[in-house]
């Protein structure tokens, strides 16, 4: 999930900390290469029916992997047809239609967003806005959004916490040429193998590349440990795993280069929050950065900011934190906004 501000961050990433899943709709997601034809097909003259599409992606192989993308990104369909678009999650995403002279807010700017304005009577109206909300936030499948679309036109369309995530509806007067159902599931396989391809590489890449240490005076080592990775379609949902050679005395820092918020949370001997809402995600704990690490307490980096714009985000000292290691031990950890998609760590101190 992408940033926003204070509180309403928060309200952006109501998961139910114990759901992990990674469901695919439409065959969205698999890696068999569909041979059927994207290319529109003329409907019957006077046909409407309902097109099924995908709102975002997680990897059934690796739910880390998020997929950040309408699919398709485009259909064409008979005035009088509907839309549903369904959200498998566990990452959560929104569809949504704003009026003319609305644009989207920057992500987490305006909660009342994350609740859903349906149609009225199901029917689009592109004088109101029209939002799913974001779907799904918790364990229990979320319903598909449906829209029907009575008059020509282009409707363009966004997720409100992801804005790479654009969409666009095209309705023909009936007769015209539209997608079929079999087209549209073709070309969703399509982009979703693309993306899936790009997040795999690049959470390969993250899985690969050794952390930054650096000799301190005293002759401990610093270690800078990579939180999560961002391409132009997804989102690696993973923390990028710590050095075997850490030893006790060692700094561990956790940096978030990602286009994501995070956060690095150590249960301890107790439990870790459930609610996203509790301000305990968001707050370091049991202080500011550094800290010295133990099995029993629980710490926490609160919530760490991305690096966005890529590469223009805050400087690297907002985006990090730090702990000392003084005890052998495995010290596990999650991050507590991600842990649907599986975003956990072990780190072993010799």
């Amino acid at each position: 999930m992408r940033a926003g501000t204070g509180r309403g961050r928060l309200a952006v990433w109501g998961v139910a900390a114990t759901f992990l899943a990674g469901t695919t709709l439409l065959g969205c997601g698999s890696d068999k290469k569909d041979s059927t034809s994207s290319t529109p097909t003329t409907a019957a003259a006077g046909a409407a029916g309902t097109i099924s599409m995908q709102a975002g992606l997680n990897d059934p192989k690796d739910p880390n992997i998020a997929v950040l993308a309408f699919l398709p990104q485009a259909v064409t369909v008979t005035a009088g047809s509907t839309v549903e678009w369904k959200m498998a999650g566990p990452e959560p995403h929104s569809v949504t239609f704003f009026p003319p002279g609305k644009t989207a807010p920057a992500p987490g700017t305006d909660e009342t967003l994350y609740a859903p304005t349906p149609p009225v009577n199901g029917t689009f109206d592109p004088s109101r806005l029209i939002n799913s909300g974001l779907q799904p936030l918790g364990p229990a499948a979320a319903p598909p959004f449906r829209v029907t679309f009575p008059t020509a036109g282009t409707y363009s369309y966004v997720c409100v916490i992801h804005p790479q995530m654009t969409g666009t509806v095209n309705v023909v007067a009936a007769g015209g040429k539209v997608d079929t159902q079999a087209a549209v599931t073709a070309r969703a396989d399509t982009e979703s193998n693309q993306w899936l391809t790009e997040g795999r590489a690049a959470k390969a890449t993250l899985s690969s590349t050794p952390p930054v240490s650096t000799k301190n005076a005293d002759g401990t080592t610093t270690w800078k440990l990579q939180m999560g990775t961002t391409t132009a379609h997804t989102d690696v949902l993973a923390f990028a795993p710590p050095s075997a050679d850490v030893k006790i005395g060692d700094t561990v820092t956790f940096v978030n280069n990602s286009g994501a918020p995070h956060t690095a949370s150590f249960a301890g001997k107790g439990t870790l929050p459930q609610n996203p809402l509790d301000p305990a995600v968001g707050k370091p704990a049991p202080g500011a950065s550094p800290q010295t690490l133990n099995a029993t307490d629980f710490f926490n980096t609160g919530l760490l900011p991305p690096n966005a714009p890529p590469g223009a985000g805050p400087p690297e000292v907002a985006r990090s934190f730090s702990f000392v290691v003084k005890t052998a031990g495995t010290y596990t950890y999650v991050c507590l906004l991600h842990a649907p998609s599986g975003m956990a760590g072990a780190l072993k101190v010799a």
